[in-house]
Protein backbone atom coordinates (compact mmCIF):
# COMPACT_ATOMS: atom_id res chain seq x y z
CA UNK A 1 0.00 0.00 0.00
CA UNK A 2 1.24 3.45 -0.76
CA UNK A 3 0.96 5.92 1.27
CA UNK A 4 -2.15 8.30 -0.34
CA UNK A 5 -3.75 4.90 -0.55
CA UNK A 6 -3.26 4.60 2.93
CA UNK A 7 -4.25 8.35 3.95
CA UNK A 8 -7.36 7.33 1.97
CA UNK A 9 -7.73 4.25 4.01
CA UNK A 10 -8.07 6.44 6.92
CA UNK A 11 -10.71 8.12 6.08
CA UNK A 12 -12.82 4.72 6.15
CA UNK A 13 -10.89 3.15 9.22
CA UNK A 14 -8.85 5.51 11.19
CA UNK A 15 -6.75 3.67 13.28
CA UNK A 16 -5.42 1.85 9.57
CA UNK A 17 -5.52 -1.71 11.72
CA UNK A 18 -2.65 -4.51 10.65
CA UNK A 19 -0.52 -1.65 8.88
CA UNK A 20 3.20 -1.94 10.44
CA UNK A 21 3.72 1.63 10.33
CA UNK A 22 0.58 3.82 10.81
CA UNK A 23 2.36 6.81 11.99
CA UNK A 24 3.90 8.22 9.13
CA UNK A 25 -0.04 8.53 8.02
CA UNK A 26 -0.81 10.31 11.35
CA UNK A 27 1.98 12.61 10.82
CA UNK A 28 1.21 14.20 7.65
CA UNK A 29 -2.51 14.26 8.85
CA UNK A 30 -1.50 16.36 11.79
CA UNK A 31 0.48 18.93 9.67
CA UNK A 32 -2.35 19.32 8.05
CA UNK A 33 -5.02 19.76 10.86
CA UNK A 34 -5.57 18.72 14.72
CA UNK A 35 -8.63 17.48 13.42
CA UNK A 36 -9.89 15.24 10.54
CA UNK A 37 -13.24 14.33 9.18
CA UNK A 38 -13.36 10.20 8.40
CA UNK A 39 -16.35 9.00 6.55
CA UNK A 40 -15.83 5.57 6.99
CA UNK A 41 -17.08 6.08 10.79
CA UNK A 42 -18.81 9.09 10.36
CA UNK A 43 -16.63 11.01 13.22
CA UNK A 44 -14.31 13.14 13.48
CA UNK A 45 -10.89 12.32 14.69
CA UNK A 46 -8.18 14.24 16.90
CA UNK A 47 -4.63 13.29 15.52
CA UNK A 48 -2.81 16.56 18.10
CA UNK A 49 -1.87 16.29 21.32
CA UNK A 50 -3.19 19.89 23.02
CA UNK A 51 -6.55 19.50 21.12
CA UNK A 52 -6.77 15.54 22.08
CA UNK A 53 -6.22 16.94 26.21
CA UNK A 54 -9.03 19.22 25.73
CA UNK A 55 -11.33 16.95 24.48
CA UNK A 56 -10.85 14.59 27.23
CA UNK A 57 -11.96 17.20 29.72
CA UNK A 58 -14.57 18.87 27.51
CA UNK A 59 -18.14 17.75 29.24
CA UNK A 60 -19.87 18.91 25.79
CA UNK A 61 -19.14 15.90 24.32
CA UNK A 62 -22.10 13.05 24.76
CA UNK A 63 -21.19 9.59 25.02
CA UNK A 64 -24.61 8.28 25.18
CA UNK A 65 -26.03 10.48 22.08
CA UNK A 66 -23.29 8.47 19.86
CA UNK A 67 -24.62 5.70 20.86
CA UNK A 68 -28.31 6.77 20.14
CA UNK A 69 -26.29 7.87 16.48
CA UNK A 70 -25.43 3.66 16.55
CA UNK A 71 -29.07 2.96 17.65
CA UNK A 72 -30.61 4.77 14.69
CA UNK A 73 -28.30 3.21 12.41
CA UNK A 74 -28.17 -0.27 13.24
CA UNK A 75 -31.62 -0.12 14.97
CA UNK A 76 -32.83 -1.90 18.03
CA UNK A 77 -31.96 -5.03 19.88
CA UNK A 78 -28.62 -4.79 19.93
CA UNK A 79 -25.76 -4.01 21.90
CA UNK A 80 -25.57 -0.88 21.56
CA UNK A 81 -28.70 -0.24 24.05
CA UNK A 82 -26.97 -2.10 26.42
CA UNK A 83 -23.93 -0.03 26.40
CA UNK A 84 -26.03 3.02 27.67
CA UNK A 85 -25.62 1.60 31.02
CA UNK A 86 -22.07 0.84 31.09
CA UNK A 87 -19.31 3.17 32.38
CA UNK A 88 -17.33 3.61 29.69
CA UNK A 89 -20.57 5.20 27.68
CA UNK A 90 -22.39 7.08 30.14
CA UNK A 91 -22.42 11.18 30.68
CA UNK A 92 -22.86 13.51 33.77
CA UNK A 93 -23.86 12.42 36.70
CA UNK A 94 -24.86 9.27 36.74
CA UNK A 95 -21.52 8.42 35.12
CA UNK A 96 -19.51 9.93 38.06
CA UNK A 97 -21.55 8.50 40.98
CA UNK A 98 -21.25 4.86 39.14
CA UNK A 99 -17.19 5.78 38.32
CA UNK A 100 -16.33 6.54 41.63
CA UNK A 101 -17.63 3.78 43.26
CA UNK A 102 -16.24 1.32 40.76
CA UNK A 103 -12.67 3.64 41.69
CA UNK A 104 -13.56 2.59 45.61
CA UNK A 105 -14.17 -1.10 45.01
CA UNK A 106 -10.23 -0.71 43.17
CA UNK A 107 -8.83 0.96 46.01
CA UNK A 108 -9.72 -2.25 47.75
CA UNK A 109 -7.19 -4.27 45.84
CA UNK A 110 -3.68 -4.87 47.58
CA UNK A 111 -1.35 -4.16 44.94
CA UNK A 112 1.87 -5.85 46.84
CA UNK A 113 0.08 -9.14 46.97
CA UNK A 114 -1.29 -9.09 43.42
CA UNK A 115 1.78 -8.14 42.19
CA UNK A 116 3.31 -11.01 44.58
CA UNK A 117 1.02 -13.71 42.89
CA UNK A 118 1.57 -12.00 39.55
CA UNK A 119 5.55 -12.95 39.45
CA UNK A 120 4.82 -16.23 41.08
CA UNK A 121 2.63 -16.93 38.26
CA UNK A 122 5.33 -15.64 35.75
CA UNK A 123 7.99 -17.29 36.94
CA UNK A 124 6.44 -20.04 36.69
CA UNK A 125 5.27 -19.62 33.09
CA UNK A 126 9.05 -19.10 31.89
CA UNK A 127 10.05 -22.14 33.64
CA UNK A 128 8.13 -24.07 32.08
CA UNK A 129 8.96 -22.97 28.47
CA UNK A 130 12.67 -22.23 29.17
CA UNK A 131 14.97 -24.38 26.76
CA UNK A 132 11.88 -23.89 23.43
CA UNK A 133 14.01 -22.25 20.84
CA UNK A 134 11.06 -20.74 19.69
CA UNK A 135 8.12 -19.94 21.66
CA UNK A 136 4.41 -17.77 20.72
CA UNK A 137 4.73 -15.16 23.47
CA UNK A 138 0.77 -14.40 22.82
CA UNK A 139 -0.10 -17.87 23.55
CA UNK A 140 2.07 -18.46 26.46
CA UNK A 141 2.53 -15.67 28.83
CA UNK A 142 0.31 -12.94 27.06
CA UNK A 143 -2.70 -14.81 27.00
CA UNK A 144 -2.64 -16.36 30.42
CA UNK A 145 -1.10 -13.59 32.24
CA UNK A 146 -4.32 -11.10 32.33
CA UNK A 147 -7.09 -14.26 32.60
CA UNK A 148 -4.98 -15.57 35.90
CA UNK A 149 -4.60 -12.12 37.29
CA UNK A 150 -8.13 -11.04 36.35
CA UNK A 151 -9.36 -14.69 38.15
CA UNK A 152 -7.24 -13.52 41.74
CA UNK A 153 -9.07 -10.29 41.97
CA UNK A 154 -12.32 -11.53 40.99
CA UNK A 155 -12.41 -14.73 43.04
CA UNK A 156 -13.49 -16.71 39.87
CA UNK A 157 -11.49 -20.08 39.50
CA UNK A 158 -9.07 -19.64 35.53
CA UNK A 159 -10.36 -22.88 34.06
CA UNK A 160 -14.02 -20.77 34.31
CA UNK A 161 -12.81 -18.67 32.25
CA UNK A 162 -11.18 -19.52 29.03
CA UNK A 163 -14.46 -19.82 26.72
CA UNK A 164 -15.39 -16.51 27.96
CA UNK A 165 -12.11 -15.09 26.98
CA UNK A 166 -12.90 -16.61 23.28
CA UNK A 167 -15.45 -14.08 23.18
CA UNK A 168 -13.98 -10.90 24.75
CA UNK A 169 -12.56 -9.99 20.74
CA UNK A 170 -16.33 -9.88 19.71
CA UNK A 171 -17.51 -7.77 22.49
CA UNK A 172 -14.40 -5.56 22.19
CA UNK A 173 -14.78 -4.87 18.69
CA UNK A 174 -18.60 -3.50 19.15
CA UNK A 175 -16.80 -1.28 20.94
CA UNK A 176 -14.93 0.42 18.15
CA UNK A 177 -15.29 3.09 15.89
CA UNK A 178 -15.58 1.83 12.67
CA UNK A 179 -19.22 -0.50 12.99
CA UNK A 180 -20.62 -3.05 10.32
CA UNK A 181 -23.39 -5.54 10.42
CA UNK A 182 -21.08 -8.00 11.10
CA UNK A 183 -19.29 -6.72 14.11
CA UNK A 184 -22.88 -5.51 15.79
CA UNK A 185 -23.95 -9.03 15.38
CA UNK A 186 -20.60 -10.73 16.74
CA UNK A 187 -21.09 -8.23 19.73
CA UNK A 188 -24.61 -9.20 20.40
CA UNK A 189 -23.66 -13.05 20.42
CA UNK A 190 -20.67 -12.03 23.09
CA UNK A 191 -23.13 -9.90 25.31
CA UNK A 192 -26.09 -12.99 24.90
CA UNK A 193 -22.65 -15.67 26.34
CA UNK A 194 -21.97 -13.19 28.96
CA UNK A 195 -25.40 -13.16 30.01
CA UNK A 196 -25.52 -16.66 30.23
CA UNK A 197 -21.83 -16.94 31.64
CA UNK A 198 -22.05 -14.00 34.16
CA UNK A 199 -25.41 -13.91 35.81
CA UNK A 200 -25.24 -17.06 37.51
CA UNK A 201 -21.69 -16.14 38.99
CA UNK A 202 -23.17 -12.58 40.07
CA UNK A 203 -25.94 -13.85 41.91
CA UNK A 204 -24.33 -16.61 43.93
CA UNK A 205 -21.42 -13.92 44.52
CA UNK A 206 -24.47 -12.26 46.49
CA UNK A 207 -25.22 -14.79 48.52
CA UNK A 208 -21.31 -15.70 49.78
CA UNK A 209 -20.06 -12.07 49.64
CA UNK A 210 -15.88 -11.79 50.72
CA UNK A 211 -13.68 -9.25 49.99
CA UNK A 212 -12.97 -9.97 46.73
CA UNK A 213 -13.32 -7.51 44.11
CA UNK A 214 -16.58 -8.56 42.79
CA UNK A 215 -18.15 -8.35 46.23
CA UNK A 216 -16.78 -4.60 46.80
CA UNK A 217 -18.87 -4.12 43.28
CA UNK A 218 -22.25 -5.89 44.47
CA UNK A 219 -22.42 -3.09 47.13
CA UNK A 220 -21.41 -0.25 49.12
CA UNK A 221 -23.13 0.38 52.13
CA UNK A 222 -21.35 3.41 53.62
CA UNK A 223 -21.99 4.59 49.83
CA UNK A 224 -25.23 3.56 49.53
CA UNK A 225 -24.68 1.97 46.20
CA UNK A 226 -26.13 -1.12 45.51
CA UNK A 227 -25.27 -2.18 41.78
CA UNK A 228 -27.77 -4.26 39.85
CA UNK A 229 -27.24 -7.55 38.21
CA UNK A 230 -27.14 -5.77 34.43
CA UNK A 231 -25.06 -3.13 36.00
CA UNK A 232 -22.34 -5.26 37.44
CA UNK A 233 -22.60 -7.60 34.63
CA UNK A 234 -21.80 -4.97 31.89
CA UNK A 235 -18.60 -3.33 34.88
CA UNK A 236 -17.41 -6.85 34.69
CA UNK A 237 -17.47 -7.52 30.90
CA UNK A 238 -16.35 -4.03 29.82
CA UNK A 239 -13.67 -2.71 32.86
CA UNK A 240 -12.32 -6.00 33.16
CA UNK A 241 -12.65 -8.58 29.97
CA UNK A 242 -12.45 -6.11 27.39
CA UNK A 243 -9.80 -3.41 29.12
CA UNK A 244 -7.96 -5.53 31.40
CA UNK A 245 -7.58 -8.84 29.32
CA UNK A 246 -8.02 -7.58 25.82
CA UNK A 247 -5.16 -4.42 25.71
CA UNK A 248 -2.84 -5.76 28.45
CA UNK A 249 -2.32 -8.69 26.14
CA UNK A 250 -1.82 -6.73 23.65
CA UNK A 251 0.40 -4.33 25.94
CA UNK A 252 2.76 -7.41 26.67
CA UNK A 253 3.26 -8.41 23.15
CA UNK A 254 4.59 -5.13 22.47
CA UNK A 255 6.56 -4.51 25.17
CA UNK A 256 8.96 -7.87 24.04
CA UNK A 257 8.44 -6.66 20.28
CA UNK A 258 9.91 -2.97 21.06
CA UNK A 259 12.74 -4.56 22.96
CA UNK A 260 13.59 -6.96 20.27
CA UNK A 261 14.26 -3.69 17.78
CA UNK A 262 16.45 -1.88 20.73
CA UNK A 263 18.45 -4.73 22.48
CA UNK A 264 20.57 -2.05 23.83
CA UNK A 265 17.80 -0.48 25.58
CA UNK A 266 17.05 -4.05 26.82
CA UNK A 267 20.76 -4.00 28.30
CA UNK A 268 20.17 -1.39 30.09
CA UNK A 269 16.93 -2.27 31.73
CA UNK A 270 18.52 -5.82 32.26
CA UNK A 271 20.86 -4.06 34.56
CA UNK A 272 19.02 -1.49 35.79
CA UNK A 273 15.78 -2.78 36.71
CA UNK A 274 14.90 1.33 37.74
CA UNK A 275 14.18 1.74 33.72
CA UNK A 276 11.42 -0.88 33.99
CA UNK A 277 9.16 2.25 34.62
CA UNK A 278 10.04 4.44 32.44
CA UNK A 279 10.43 1.52 29.45
CA UNK A 280 7.05 0.75 29.81
CA UNK A 281 5.73 4.21 29.83
CA UNK A 282 7.70 4.88 26.89
CA UNK A 283 5.96 1.52 25.22
CA UNK A 284 2.64 3.17 25.96
CA UNK A 285 3.44 6.57 24.40
CA UNK A 286 5.10 4.78 21.21
CA UNK A 287 2.64 2.11 20.47
CA UNK A 288 -0.39 2.08 22.80
CA UNK A 289 -2.79 -1.00 22.71
CA UNK A 290 -5.53 1.26 22.42
CA UNK A 291 -5.01 3.03 19.82
CA UNK A 292 -8.23 5.50 19.97
CA UNK A 293 -10.77 6.40 22.64
CA UNK A 294 -14.60 6.03 22.23
CA UNK A 295 -16.49 8.71 20.58
CA UNK A 296 -18.82 10.86 21.93
CA UNK A 297 -21.55 13.35 19.87
CA UNK A 298 -21.17 17.22 19.86
CA UNK A 299 -24.08 18.51 22.18
CA UNK A 300 -23.28 22.06 20.62
CA UNK A 301 -21.88 24.06 17.81
CA UNK A 302 -17.79 24.35 18.37
CA UNK A 303 -14.65 25.09 16.43
CA UNK A 304 -11.45 22.75 16.83
CA UNK A 305 -8.45 24.25 15.00
CA UNK A 306 -10.34 26.02 12.51
CA UNK A 307 -12.88 23.20 11.61
CA UNK A 308 -16.21 23.60 13.04
CA UNK A 309 -17.88 20.45 14.56
CA UNK A 310 -21.88 20.90 14.78
CA UNK A 311 -24.02 19.60 17.48
CA UNK A 312 -25.28 15.97 16.67
CA UNK A 313 -22.22 14.85 15.24
CA UNK A 314 -19.22 12.57 17.03
CA UNK A 315 -15.62 13.33 17.62
CA UNK A 316 -13.14 10.90 18.78
CA UNK A 317 -9.20 11.09 19.80
CA UNK A 318 -6.10 9.06 17.90
CA UNK A 319 -4.55 8.76 21.16
CA UNK A 320 -1.61 7.53 18.92
CA UNK A 321 -1.17 10.16 16.90
CA UNK A 322 -1.55 12.55 19.84
CA UNK A 323 1.46 10.79 21.46
CA UNK A 324 3.74 11.36 18.38
CA UNK A 325 2.96 15.12 18.82
CA UNK A 326 6.40 16.79 17.93
CA UNK A 327 5.07 19.66 19.78
CA UNK A 328 4.85 18.07 22.96
CA UNK A 329 7.69 14.98 22.25
CA UNK A 330 10.89 15.72 21.27
CA UNK A 331 11.96 12.96 18.52
CA UNK A 332 8.87 11.65 19.07
CA UNK A 333 9.32 8.58 16.30
CA UNK A 334 11.98 7.37 18.77
CA UNK A 335 11.77 5.01 21.44
CA UNK A 336 13.32 6.90 24.10
CA UNK A 337 13.28 5.27 27.81
CA UNK A 338 15.08 8.45 28.85
CA UNK A 339 12.12 10.49 28.39
CA UNK A 340 10.95 13.22 30.85
CA UNK A 341 8.34 14.43 31.44
CA UNK A 342 6.57 11.58 29.62
CA UNK A 343 2.71 12.92 29.82
CA UNK A 344 1.28 10.44 27.11
CA UNK A 345 -2.10 10.48 26.65
CA UNK A 346 -2.73 6.20 26.78
CA UNK A 347 -5.08 6.09 29.69
CA UNK A 348 -7.17 8.65 28.69
CA UNK A 349 -6.52 11.37 31.33
CA UNK A 350 -10.03 13.00 31.61
CA UNK A 351 -13.43 12.88 32.11
CA UNK A 352 -13.21 8.70 31.22
CA UNK A 353 -9.22 8.06 32.54
CA UNK A 354 -8.75 4.44 32.31
CA UNK A 355 -10.28 3.24 36.06
CA UNK A 356 -7.34 -0.16 35.29
CA UNK A 357 -4.31 2.21 34.95
CA UNK A 358 -2.45 0.92 37.97
CA UNK A 359 -3.35 -2.70 37.38
CA UNK A 360 -1.95 -2.16 33.66
CA UNK A 361 1.44 -0.85 35.50
CA UNK A 362 1.90 -3.67 37.66
CA UNK A 363 0.92 -6.33 35.35
CA UNK A 364 3.20 -4.43 32.98
CA UNK A 365 6.19 -4.08 35.26
CA UNK A 366 5.79 -7.46 36.62
CA UNK A 367 6.09 -9.16 32.76
CA UNK A 368 9.20 -6.90 31.79
CA UNK A 369 11.16 -8.39 35.30
CA UNK A 370 9.96 -11.71 34.61
CA UNK A 371 11.39 -11.00 30.44
CA UNK A 372 14.78 -9.61 32.16
CA UNK A 373 15.27 -12.39 34.70
CA UNK A 374 14.75 -15.07 32.05
CA UNK A 375 15.73 -14.08 28.74
CA UNK A 376 19.19 -12.66 27.81
CA UNK A 377 18.39 -11.31 24.42
CA UNK A 378 15.34 -11.34 22.17
CA UNK A 379 14.45 -11.85 18.69
CA UNK A 380 10.92 -11.33 17.15
CA UNK A 381 10.84 -14.09 13.94
CA UNK A 382 8.82 -11.32 11.71
CA UNK A 383 7.88 -13.47 9.06
CA UNK A 384 5.90 -15.92 10.88
CA UNK A 385 4.32 -13.55 13.50
CA UNK A 386 0.98 -12.02 13.19
CA UNK A 387 -0.74 -8.01 13.70
CA UNK A 388 -4.02 -7.90 15.39
CA UNK A 389 -6.43 -6.48 12.82
CA UNK A 390 -8.81 -4.77 15.66
CA UNK A 391 -10.33 -1.49 14.70
CA UNK A 392 -8.98 0.76 17.32
CA UNK A 393 -6.63 -2.01 18.92
CA UNK A 394 -2.94 -2.44 18.02
CA UNK A 395 -0.69 -5.51 18.96
CA UNK A 396 -0.23 -9.17 18.36
CA UNK A 397 -2.40 -12.03 17.96
CA UNK A 398 1.06 -13.92 17.05
CA UNK A 399 4.71 -13.32 18.54
CA UNK A 400 7.38 -15.70 17.94
CA UNK A 401 10.44 -14.91 19.76
CA UNK A 402 13.38 -16.28 20.34
CA UNK A 403 14.87 -15.98 23.66
CA UNK A 404 18.09 -16.43 24.53
CA UNK A 405 18.21 -17.84 28.30
CA UNK A 406 19.95 -16.61 31.12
Amino acid sequence: MDFQQAIQWFKQDPCLPGLDDPYRVYAALREESAIHWCEGPKLWMIVAYQEAVDHMKDARFSRQSHLDELIARFGYGHIFERQKNDLPYMDGREHARLRHHVTQAYRGIDFQLLATFTQAFLHDRFQAIAGEPVIDLVREIANPLPVMVVSELMGVPSEQQEMVCQKVGAFVRARGLTQTQSTVEEGDDSMGFYNEYFLPLIREKRQHLSTDLLSRLISDHQENMHLTDEQLLLVISSNFYSASIYTLRLLVGTVAWALSLHPEVYTRIRADRQLVAPALEEVLRWDPPAQAINAGTALEDMEIDGKIIRAGESVSVLVSAANRDPRVFEHPDQFLIDRNPNHHLSFAPGLHQCLGLHLARMEGACFLNALCDHSESLEVVEGESRRLLGDRFRGFDRLLLKASPV
